[in-house]
């Protein structure tokens, strides 16, 4: 009973495609990230200071050779306005990436393409191939602001297609998706050689001639498929291993790539040259093939196929050691790229061996006239130029490009666009580029000057860029044109130069991960109470210069500016001012206009009444006396008007204007009497500031809005808002005029696409566009805009707290739907009174706020409901309807609500409750890092943050970046936010003010050292080598990690033999890895200390372990334990050593207080065999070598004494310990459990798996007394076992029972076993690990002083994959399980999913067929069951009734307790 779910998304880039989805004067990059994730990105110009840094490393990433940069950056803290040095800076244009939308996709991806059908000339359809041998064709749906799935078509069925293809793994099948460039039809290879044809329909088509007698329903995009298999194409096809459409045809035309007679690197001698080519025209009408040409006898390497348009044309083949081009009449030209080409092949070649290249992985992609961009497997960019005489090619020339190393590794896809290219790597960051000749820039510019157009000369870059994004001018063209004509062959590619403008960030691919305490930064009595306490540290693998760590937070942390406590603080708020003679002289501080100048505080005092104070903090925290300020009473809300001539004091029953000297000017109430009698004065619950006037919210449901006069500075209610209806919530903002219906103004400029995915409003719109209205949302849950001051009702939006996925004008239900009438059960209806029911659906408060980075901000519409819930939705507007504005719903926040959210029956106590929900919990806090947000306080609510148990609510930054959707991410600073406030003086620019439960009060900042692209904020360390293992050491708090690098091979063991061997002059030598450890220090991220291994030897395994010192003392200390193998060729005998390191501490060099630390060498021994795993074991250490197991002992003069040993089957790929049991993972047997006895010292065999298992990462899962085993093979499948003796299958325990199998989507490399919070009370520890039966008095493999673990303790697996994300299997109890199981069946039966794909089927992909018996339990997935919480509030209900009674809280319960099971972090 195992729920399985992504914690954050895959960021290696699998796929990727330039399409126009959106709007058809735009391009669009449609990328998909580990398979699984489709993100469609638009492009917007960035101007910024110089990127230099772009065109190195990432931006991200982080490179330390000294600690000068900390200590300059926590000198910056406490004096962040020290001396400014003002530096000469260039301004760069850059193209850069915006996010549109991202789905999660129920399917696995294997191939993306588009298509442009006679349904719609404007705009691109999509095709997704899935590997359930399904395809899915997707367009945008403008009306819904989404993908909209238009049709899916699956081909399992046909003779047996089925059976290959679950059964198959997925790099087994190669399957392939192509269209054709005139968009006749789409080709789809899958299984084993079988075609499928998806005809589109075009302008000039017969439909009768495409259906003829046929009855399947025509559509307006396409015809009804059809599947062949390859040999009736042409009859020699036989393994297919690439296809592609060729340019040029009239009649869709595809070129097939085979090899009938399979060889391999070891028969070259005896069989070479076994590719063919085949190009066949297809009849699509008459479901007829004719094959036009073929060529045999190509080099056995060659792996892929490239059409190139005119005026190339032909083919491009692309092999390990040849490039070969074939033109429409069959000739081809072949390059040689080293020496090796003509070892293997027969075939002529244009000799350019002295390149001494390795094409493996590469990627070709046609960039313009004859130039083809080739992108190595190690990301080193070249340049293919074709020599044409007439049409025919006569020669190849390969150059490198000019640029430095741009691209971190190889690639996995290529899209290009409008002089860009976008460059997917599996291994690396996706890259945006654009490519240029820079030396025809002077003749363009000269030849415009020569003709009076001064406006073009302008920065070279600067007009390239520009010209890339709204065309180029003919000016610019013409001498283009003219003057390449003129340059040599070498001059063009010295020329062509390359630039990065973007980059997509990728984690992955992590094979190896550690969990350690996060350092300190600065201060540390300032920062400990809000510092993330673990962080996951994954071993990224990868190219030198990609390869390193990368680091997770669960929270943000912040960086304190200043702290100080502040006993019953309630509220606080900060406010800028602006005296009326310097506005209207103009003379003044512009940096004193700019900082805040007033605090004003509402606390508590002794007497049990609250009082307000204020504080100057222009400069210090001075307390105001002596001025009108009147301190009587709390402050409800506070801010400045008017430009901050005024600022205005909200308090319960009145409203106070001061000047910005804090005198008097006006009081008003709150309410005035209108001659009704009433029980009691209303009082204000919640305000919201605009530019001019105010909004105020009332306890009764009233509102009022007060409007400030720019002649006179005062307040008055110019209008009233209609008196029979009540208010539950409401905020001003400013929105472009188009949001209105009816709307004639449009804006002068260009839209950049159909959604307001926009920049801030006024770099977008103007002012005489921009229109201030009030948001406000009825009591009965309908959203209504007035244009204010005169508060006009303009636009309402029917039953918004139903939180639909659309908010259109038009409601789709006439009559307003009652819940609680559809509340049954098995026993009938439930007593739930709808005034009670609908509580916790009633919208209590409403924002309209911005969310982004510098490259792109977005304003949304924030709802939070009663019950703690906020959604957000994101304006848009359909052109092609005049209905106003629309809000889609935006998908991606956690759960925000509270535990305690169950409704009380109390009558008093309700109402209470409904006054306090109202109180404001949502603040927008501007430049933030860099970042607009918006902060989500939780309140003075109880956050149980001890004994394991998951807080009751969390504080969130609701944050967003260019290249990602709005995300909560839990915010690290302290225990309970009751107020927060933005905060910018002299000394911080633009941080935030906030007091916490325990009414400490702090000054922050966001760091800007994380990047928040992810729900986890991750930065990137990099490692120039390439990385294999990294381990944690508690005690002394660093890190150590595997590193190596590539050096020459040599089979000689002496040293003068293998430098002797070594100067022998080699073409092409062989390359081996030599390994190194580095001891990194998580205070700076650099390498301290290392320890060089021989050559030939690598680190395969580090862990940390805690071993007992002797045998005759139980003494434990915690040692760095490290297993390598020594590679000297196939024909040799691997062997391998096990070293035990100790982490010492010295004294550090003057001036580098970080090298406090040094590895010292305790133990090596040699071992027959490669060290593939190693653990601890009950105070000893078990290695795996060869097919053996062993277990030794320390000694006492620290050598090691081989006590047990167990031999197993092929090779152990993992092995895993708790207490005296061990599960060993084999690389083809599946997985062993075994204990390990001390008195004698014996291992004894409990149970095995019988299934033949690739096992990559296993681990142990614990939920109280039961004990599971969860297994991740190679196949993207995580399999769950048990140990159970009296089950009659497992033949007395002889067997491990296999309870399921659920594939993931992704290649996990590693897990780790982690305490899982819960809501019960005798709940895990913070930070705990069962390990071992008694862990050192000092510290576990997690931190310090950490209790030992509850008997009911959960632990759950974290694990790390090639995607570059995090995931997770939690268990959970048969309450749970069965409940979720009956949500996960409703959620993907009854739930439109994108591409039309099934989640059940996804999940059960390649699933063994012995699993599907009775005796199984499907894992659930925990993707497709948080999708609960975003769905409308009827489909909750829907779901919920299926679930039992109190099925919905229960189900809100279980989704919060998964939601936050690492809480701890």
């Amino acid at each position: 009973m195992q729920v399985y779910k992504d914690i954050t998304p895959p960021t290696a880039v699998s796929h990727c495609l330039s399409a126009s989805l959106i709007s058809p004067d735009t391009h669009n990059l449609v990328v998909v990230k580990g398979s699984c994730l489709l993100q469609i990105f638009t492009f917007v110009a960035h101007e910024s200071q110089s990127d230099s840094a772009l065109n190195g490393n990432n931006e991200n990433d982080i490179q330390h050779d000294d600690t000068t940069q900390h200590q300059q950056q926590d000198q910056t803290d406490d004096h962040f306005l020290s001396d400014i040095g003002l530096e000469q800076s260039l301004t760069t244009h850059r193209t850069k990436l915006v996010l549109v939308a991202e789905y999660q996709l129920h399917g696995f991806v294997t191939g993306i393409a588009r298509v442009r059908t006679a349904a719609d000339l404007r705009l691109d359809y999509m095709l997704l191939s899935f590997a359930s041998a399904k395809l899915s064709l997707l367009s945008w749906d403008h009306a819904r602001n989404c993908i909209s799935t238009v049709s899916l078509h699956y081909y399992e069925k046909p003779s047996g297609i089925l059976n290959a293809t679950m059964n198959t793994d997925i790099a087994e099948q190669s399957p392939i998706l192509r269209t054709d460039p005139g968009n006749y039809c789409a080709c789809f290879k899958f299984g084993y050689d079988m075609f499928a044809f998806l005809p589109f329909k075009r302008d000039d088509d017969d439909d009768e001639l495409f259906n003829g007698n046929s009855n399947t329903p025509t559509s307006s995009v396409f015809y009804s498929s059809f599947v062949v298999p390859a040999t009736m194409l042409d009859d020699g096809i036989a393994h297919v291993i690439d296809a592609v459409f060729l340019h040029e045809y009239r009649e869709p035309t595809l070129a097939i790539l085979y090899e009938s007679k399979r060889t391999s690197t070891g028969l070259i001698y005896q069989q070479k040259d076994t590719v063919s080519l085949v190009v066949v025209a297809l009849d699509l009408q008459q479901r007829a093939s004719t094959s036009i040409l073929s060529i045999a006898n190509l080099p056995y390497d060659i792996v892929s196929v490239t059409a190139l348009p005119a005026p190339i044309g032909g083919a491009l083949l692309l092999g390990a050691n040849t490039i070969v081009h074939v033109d429409a009449s069959g000739r081809a030209v072949a390059l040689a790229v080293n020496s090796a080409a003509k070892i293997t092949s027969l075939i002529e070649f244009i000799d350019q061996s002295g390149l001494q290249l390795k094409l493996e992985g590469s990627k070709a992609k046609y960039l313009q006239d004859n130039i083809v961009l080739l992108i190595l497997g190690s990301g080193e960019l070249y340049l293919l130029q074709f020599t044409l005489e007439g049409r025919a090619v006569e020669s190849i020339s390969l150059h490198k490009s000019s640029e430095e190393k741009l691209v971190g590794g190889a690639a996995s896809c290529i899209a290009t666009f409008s002089k860009r290219v976008f460059i997917g790597c599996p291994a690396a960051d996706g890259v945006l580029l654009s490519w240029r000749k820079s030396g025809i820039d002077s003749v363009s510019l000269n030849a415009a000057s020569d003709n009076g157009n001064s406006e073009l000369v302008k920065s070279k870059e600067y007009d390239d860029d520009d010209e890339d994004l709204y065309g180029e001018s003919s000016t610019t063209a013409a001498a283009t044109d003219a003057d390449e004509s003129t340059l040599s062959d070498a001059q063009h590619f010295r020329n062509f130069t390359f630039a990065v403008h973007d980059r997509l960030t990728n984690y992955g691919p992590l094979i190896d991960l550690a969990i350690g305490a996060v350092e300190i930064r600065g201060n540390v009595a300032s920062n400990i109470e809000v510092t993330s306490r673990l962080e996951v540290v994954g071993a990224r693998a990868g190219e030198a210069g990609s390869a390193g760590l990368s680091i997770f937070r669960r929270s943000l942390t912040p960086r304190v500016a200043a702290r100080f406590a502040f006993p019953d603080c309630k509220a606080l708020f900060t406010v800028k001012t602006k005296s009326r003679d310097t506005l209207t002289s103009g003379v003044g501080s512009a940096i004193a206009d700019q900082v805040d100048k007033y605090m004003i505080i509402s606390r508590g005092t002794s007497s049990g009444e609250d009082e307000s104070v204020v504080y100057d903090i222009s400069e210090q925290f001075n307390e105001v006396r002596g001025s009108e300020f009147d301190t009587r009473g709390s402050t409800l809300a506070a801010g400045s008007i008017l430009d901050g001539t005024r600022i205005v004091q909200l308090c319960a029953t009145e409203i106070r204007v001061y000047d910005s000297e804090l005198k008097i000017v006006q009081m008003l109430p709150v309410w005035e009497d209108d001659g009704n009698s009433m029980d009691r004065e209303p009082e204000c619950v919640a305000a919201s500031f605009s530019q001019s006037a105010v909004l105020v919210l009332l306890d009764n449901g009233a509102a009022s809005l007060l409007a400030g006069s720019e002649e006179t500075l005062e307040l008055a209610e110019s209008s009233k808002f209609p008196t029979d209806i009540e208010f539950s919530a409401g905020c001003l903002a400013s929105v472009p005029k188009s949001f209105l219906p009816g709307s004639s103004w449009k804006s002068t400029r260009k839209r950049k696409r159909n959604s307001l995915h926009s920049d801030r409003l006024s770099d977008n719109v103007s002012e005489e566009g921009v229109e201030n209205v009030a948001f406000m949302v009825t009591s009965h849950g309908d959203l209504q805009i007035y244009r204010v001051p005169e508060l006009k009702l303009v636009f309402t939006i029917k039953h918004a707290d139903l939180l639909p996925q659309v908010l259109e004008r038009e409601s789709v239900t006439t009559t307003r739907p009652t819940l609680a009438s559809r509340r049954k059960s098995s026993t009938g209806l439930l007593n739930y009174p709808r005034e009670q029911y609908s509580y916790e659906y009633r919208i209590v408060e409403v924002l309209y706020a911005s969310l982004g980075d510098s490259v792109s901000k977005t304003r949304y519409l924030f709802l939070r409901t009663e019950d703690g819930d906020v959604v957000l939705y994101e304006p848009f507007i359909n052109e092609e309807e005049d209905s106003g504005v629309k809000f889609c719903k935006i998908n991606s926040l956690p759960i925000t609500r509270s535990l305690a959210s169950i409704l009380q029956s109390d009558t008093e106590e309700l109402v209470k409750k409904r006054v306090t929900s109202r109180v404001p919990v949502l603040f927008p806090l501007v430049e933030q890092g860099g970042y607009d947000t918006v902060f989500l306080v939780d309140g003075d609510k109880k956050n149980v943050d001890n004994e394991g148990k998951i807080p009751e609510s969390e504080a969130y930054f609701i944050i967003k970046t260019a290249k990602s959707v709005p995300k909560a991410i839990p915010f690290a600073g302290g225990p309970g936010v009751k107020f927060v406030s933005p905060f910018r003086s002299l000394t911080v620019d633009y941080g935030f003010i906030y007091v916490s439960r325990n009414n400490m009060v702090r000054v922050c900042r966001i760091q800007d050292e994380f990047s928040f692209d992810g729900p986890w904020p991750a930065k990137k360390i990099t490692i120039e080598e390439d990385i294999q293992a990294v381990a944690y050491h508690s005690e002394q708090r660093m890190y150590v990690a595997s590193v190596s690098k590539e050096i020459p091979f040599s089979a000689k063991e002496e040293e003068e033999e293998r430098e002797a061997e070594l100067e022998e002059d080699k073409e092409l030598p062989a390359m081996v890895s030599q390994g190194s450890l580095k001891l990194i220090s998580p205070k700076s991220w650099i390498s301290v200390d290392s320890y060089d291994f021989a050559a030939n030897e690598t680190a395969l395994v580090v862990r940390a372990v805690n071993l007992q010192l002797s045998e005759a003392s139980s003494t434990r200390r915690q040692f760095i334990a490290v297993g390598t193998g020594v590679f000297y060729g196939e024909d040799q005998p691997s062997k391998g050593f096990v070293y035990v390191f100790e982490i010492i501490e010295v004294v550090p060099e003057p001036g580098m207080p970080e090298h406090n630390h040094k590895l010292k060498l305790i133990v090596k021994e040699d071992v027959r065999g490669v060290v593939s795993t190693l653990c601890e074991l009950n105070g000893h250490l078990l290695s795996s070598q060869g097919q053996k197991v062993m277990v030794r002992a320390l000694r006492e003069d620290m050598s090691f004494l081989p006590v047990a040993f167990m031999d197993m089957n092929m090779y152990v790929s993992d092995v895993k310990s708790i207490k005296n049991v061990l599960l060993l993972g084999d690389t083809m047997k599946s997985v062993w459990f075994v204990g390990f006895s001390e008195d004698p010292f014996k291992m004894t065999l409990f149970g095995k798996d019988l299934r033949k298992v690739e096992v990559v990462a296993s681990e142990f899962i614990v939920s109280g007394e039961l004990l599971h085993f969860v297994v991740a093979d190679a196949k993207r499948k995580i399999h769950i076992l048990q140990y159970d003796p009296e089950d009659p299958r497992s033949l007395s325990g002889q067997r491990l029972i296999a309870k399921s199998e659920f594939f993931t989507g992704h290649n996990i490399e590693a897990f780790a076993m982690v305490p899982q919070a819960s809501l019960s009370s005798n709940a895990t520890p913070v930070v705990a690990v069962a390990r071992a039966e008694s862990e050192p008095e000092n510290g576990t493999e997690f931190g310090p002083t950490v209790p030992a673990p509850t008997a009911d303790a959960n632990f759950m697996c974290l694990g790390v994959t090639q995607s570059g994300n995090l995931v997770s299997v939690h268990p959970v109890s048969e309450t749970t399980y069965k409940r979720l199981v009956i949500v996960q069946q409703q959620m993907g039966e009854r739930l439109e999913h994108v591409a039309g794909l099934n989640p059940r089927m996804y999940r059960s992909l390649s699933a063994n067929a012995e699993l599907s018996g009775s005796a199984t339990r499907v894992v659930l997935d925990g993707n497709l069951l948080f999708k609960f919480t975003d769905l409308a509030r009827e489909r909750q209900v829907e779901i919920a009734e299926r679930a039992g009674k109190g099925g919905e809280s229960e189900i809100w319960n279980h989704l919060i307790e998964l939601d936050r099971a690492m809480s701890y972090m």
